[in-house]
């Protein structure tokens, strides 16, 4: 009788445990280009060296993925650059037309050659929630690209990203 109860205790595990493995679907590449503009930025010269600065801001754009599909994008991080070159760190919501939205977390690194006025921007980021249809999201995206246009009044400093991600969604 002891063995049949624990066998059976072993056996529901396993089955739990193996539906918990099926429950997620298999992880789908994918392939996107972003284009985005400053909307907000505020900023402060650390005054250690010239053109030191950090600060704060917000970039809104839009999202086209390779198989057609659109989202507005809305950015907020913090950067910690001199003479255009450092760290930038932000949170990026992407919201598609059916409402459903994917939240993300970067890291970027900021870099600009002597005597270009023109920044190159590289992250990674991981996917931290999702909702709707994404909801229980998993994965990753790399993105790069760089500033088509300088910040200023007129241009905003317009971006160009040609980005690649992974993401695995629980099934249904």
């Amino acid at each position: 009788m002891k063995k049949i109860i624990i066998t059976t205790m072993l056996a529901l595990i396993l089955l739990v445990f193996s539906g918990i493995l099926i429950t997620q679907a298999g992880a789908e590449d994918f392939k996107c280009k972003i284009t985005n503009y400053l909307t907000k930025a505020e900023y402060i010269p650390v005054g250690d060296v010239k053109g030191h600065i950090v600060g704060l801001y917000e970039r809104r754009g839009l999202v086209l993925f390779e198989n057609g599909e659109v989202a507005t994008l809305l950015s907020r991080g913090t950067f910690d650059w001199t003479a255009g070159n450092g760290p930038v760190e932000f949170y990026t919501k992407m919201t598609f037309k059916d409402g459903s939205t994917t939240w993300s977390k970067s890291h970027a690194t900021a870099t600009r050659a002597p005597g270009e006025k023109l920044t190159l921007i590289k992250f990674t980021s991981e996917y931290v929630k999702g909702t709707g249809r994404f909801k229980g999201i998993k994965g990753s995206l790399s993105c790069e690209g760089k500033y088509v246009t300088p910040y200023s009044k007129e241009t905003k400093g317009d971006l160009c990203l040609e980005c690649t991600g992974t993401r695995t969604l629980p099934s249904k």
